[in-house]
């Protein structure tokens, strides 16, 4: 058996142990951060009937593929 079998092995082995780390978040904490009133924002988006994201880039006066290419961004800096 090869060197690299041996650790590809032992990786899948480690795995099983090592914990999946998950980012928390709250939506309406990021709404707060973005100056907005999270119940404000949610009853705008039922109303209209759509997403959140879709409002508050409204909101912000973002369009809305650039808000999302933007918190796509931010997210990926994240990890």
């Amino acid at each position: 058996m090869s060197l690299e079998n041996r650790l590809n092995r032992l990786e899948l082995k480690m795995k099983q142990y090592l914990p999946v780390t998950a980012i928390p978040y709250n939506t309406d904490n990021c709404i707060t951060k973005m100056g907005f009133e999270p119940a404000a924002v949610r009853e705008a988006a039922r109303r209209a009937g759509s997403s959140l994201a879709m409002v508050v880039s409204e909101m912000l006066g973002v369009e809305p593929r650039e808000f999302v290419r933007l918190l796509k961004e931010k997210a990926n800096l994240a990890r």
